[in-house]
């Protein structure tokens, strides 16, 4: 894995956040990355990967069998709390549901709740949820819902300007928007583009994986939502729990070391705010003002 200290050579492409030029940050082994003149986006160049991920359902057990084992319980109780204030029978879509763990706490928790996930994997039909199974930028909705909620899906979208549209176009006027997504400029990214630049190079290549796309700071995550008409009224600032950190098969030595760098990481990127998941509350507004 090679790559560039820094935006250094112009990019033909513009940011799929603002459309400001782009310069690219790094040339690595499978990708290009850009970063934005403008907003400070850090995205892949599509151009120099072979082909999209398909994402087929072993990603998920083969990638991020920890994310999937040790759910944020306390994300989801946050967020309970928060679609419950808003509307206790909201009428819910988890987009990108995964195995529908968020699901499943939120009907534990909201007998009168209408719960509905989509996702390109299948999931065995269960009480009280229905499961779409499905492309959401292609998927054709009947209906809007009261709420829509994006775990850790935007980072992988290409077309993230489409994402969001669609994100507005199903949301009901008055309806929640909940995306979480990684802060690329928190402390454990910089911590990561640091030790590149020592030559160890493990978290910067786990981090700017072939699978994310996009790499929002907080502020072009929300500038992408806001050119939607989703007003921003809530961020939550966290970090995944240590136990759902998926780390490369190596030896386990070399993993309690990571492990232990990364639990470093978390405490003081929560003692300062610069935590590495970043979760936006966005509102659909009634009426265009």
């Amino acid at each position: 894995m090679t790559a560039t200290p820094g935006a250094t050579a112009t990019s033909a492409l513009t940011c799929p956040i603002c459309a400001a030029p782009s310069a690219v940050e790094h040339r690595l082994e499978d990708f290009t990355l850009c970063r934005c003149s403008e907003c400070d986006h850090c995205f892949t160049d599509m151009n120099s990967i072979d082909r999209a991920e398909q994402y087929e359902a072993n990603y998920f057990e083969e990638e991020h069998r920890n994310w999937f084992l040790h759910p944020d319980l306390d994300l989801y109780e946050k967020l309970t709390r928060i679609i419950l204030a808003h509307k206790p029978n909201a009428a819910i879509l988890d987009v990108g549901c995964g195995n529908g763990n968020l699901l499943r706490y939120l009907r534990s928790r909201g007998r009168d709740l209408s719960l509905t996930g989509i996702d390109i994997a299948p999931n065995e039909p269960t009480a009280r949820i229905e499961y779409l199974r499905g492309n959401f930028g292609e998927h054709k909705f009947d209906r809007r819902f009261d709420v829509l909620v994006s775990l850790a899906v935007i980072e992988h979208i290409p077309n993230v300007g489409l994402f969001a549209e669609r994100l507005s176009e199903f949301c009901e006027p008055g309806g929640l928007v909940i995306t979480m997504t990684v802060d690329e400029r928190s402390l454990i990214y910089g911590a990561a583009r640091a030790l590149h630049r020592t030559g160890y190079s493990v978290p910067l290549k786990r981090l700017y994986s072939k699978h994310h796309l996009n790499h929002f700071t907080h502020h072009s995550l929300k500038r992408l939502l806001e050119r939607q008409d989703l007003r921003t009224i809530q961020v939550l600032r966290h970090n995944t729990p240590i136990a759902a950190v998926d780390t490369p098969k190596t030896s386990r030595l070399s993993r309690l070391i990571l492990k232990t760098g990364v639990w470093g990481a978390f405490q003081i990127g929560s003692l300062t705010g610069r935590t590495m998941l970043q979760t936006i509350i966005s509102e659909k507004p009634n009426s265009r003002s």
